[in-house]
């Protein structure tokens, strides 16, 4: 969605920038052509009048009769530039019409010169000028301003029409631009939640690593209380055995004396002393190993934790990295538009690998082995 509305976005404001430019090289070469024919058709049209006069083999007594009459004309626009003059700006109206004021003016002078010149003096075939050929100049002049000021009005009915379409695209642009900076708002919240969620499931993530270092050091410390036990252990059964065999001798020799029937009495009572303490170094060493059982397997689960938290700290990672290349893209097709300029050509997302979806294995057996997380990619062609 914000692809398709930044490259709409950029072909509104290309248009807008190939009518202006239209615009302007229109207006630029109408206005010039125009001042030129202007120019060209004065001197001849004023010729090609008085020679029309002079072919029709008028005499000087039916000359001083009639008034003669210079015809002065507007050029029309060629049918090669109707197409491309369309608008012109109040500015530009101003000049074209101070222009056709001035063009007038001078050819007025120069009539009223030509004029002056021949009023004692005949041409080489025999004809004179009247002067009285000044009105039909000024009539002429006035039809002349007349329609200039009609071009002038259609002008402005262009450039009003252009003033519409331009209020129109900075219409589309304000809207476009509020859409993005929307668009913008909420790619910031949503990589500030992520960024967020990051931060803790990182400190959860310490937490649990801490956890884990402390647990480690306390089955550490009970293996070493094992291994001390076990070898306390291992020095009574020695020592038991060698009251079993002194037992056995005494047993062997209890003729001897009653001395000797009282140290077997000892001897047995120490026997069973020594097998009461062995069945309870016993006990306590199954119970021991119960807890470091118990110990490994919450290691080992916290690691499994650890993983996952990895794990989703890793996908939360790339979220955050995409959704800030994304705000990054987004800013500079911002300045673009802003400074006026081409955007640059927007990132295919085309072939970009989609994760469609992902969940984690469950066992189908009671098993305390932890099962590898699977994600699924979906890449479109």
């Amino acid at each position: 969605m914000p692809a398709r509305t930044s490259r709409s976005w950029c072909r509104l404001l290309y248009e807008f920038k190939v009518k202006r430019s239209v615009v302007r090289l229109s207006l630029h070469c109408g206005l010039r052509s125009k001042i030129e024919i202007l120019k060209n058709d004065r001197c001849r049209r004023l010729r090609l009048s008085l020679q029309d006069q002079h072919q029709a083999g008028y005499t000087p007594e039916g000359l001083s009769g009639k008034e003669s009459s210079i015809a002065v004309v507007l050029p029309q626009k060629p049918k090669e530039q109707e197409g491309t003059l369309e608008l012109i700006t109040p500015a530009e109206e101003r000049v074209k019409l101070i222009k056709v004021r001035y063009c007038l003016k001078t050819l007025r002078e120069q009539m009223a010169a030509r004029q002056n010149s021949n009023n004692n003096k005949y041409p080489a075939n025999g004809f004179r000028v009247d002067s009285s050929s000044r009105q039909p100049a000024v009539s002429n002049g006035n039809a002349v301003l007349i329609e200039s000021h009609e071009l002038v009005a259609g002008n402005r009915e262009e450039s009003a029409k252009l003033r519409e379409v331009t209020k129109r695209l900075y219409a589309q642009l304000k809207e476009m631009e509020k859409r993005h900076q929307e668009e913008r708002e909420r790619l910031q919240a949503e990589s500030d939640e992520y960024h967020t969620r990051l931060v803790e499931q990182s400190e959860q993530l310490h937490k649990a690593e801490e956890r884990s270092e402390e647990r480690g050091l306390q089955v550490d410390e009970l293996q070493r209380l094992l291994g001390s036990m076990e070898i306390e252990s291992g020095a009574l059964k020695d020592k038991m055995a060698a009251g079993e065999a002194e037992l056995l001798q005494l047993k062997a020799s209890r003729e001897e004396g009653a001395e000797e029937q009282r140290r077997c009495a000892e001897l047995e009572k120490e026997v069973a002393t020594l097998k009461e303490k062995i069945h309870h170094l016993d006990d306590m060493l199954k119970c021991q190993q119960r807890k470091v059982r118990h110990m490994i397997e919450q290691l080992q689960n916290s690691r499994t934790v650890i993983q996952e938290r990895d794990r989703v700290i890793g996908d939360l990672e790339e979220r955050v990295a995409f959704l800030q290349a994304e705000n990054r893209e987004m800013h500079d097709h911002m300045e673009y538009f802003l400074a006026g300029q081409d955007p640059p050509p927007l990132t295919s997302t085309q072939n970009k690998p989609e994760v469609v979806y992902s969940k984690a294995l469950t066992p189908t057996t009671q098993t305390n082995k932890a099962l590898p997380f699977i994600k699924v990619i979906e890449i479109k062609s």
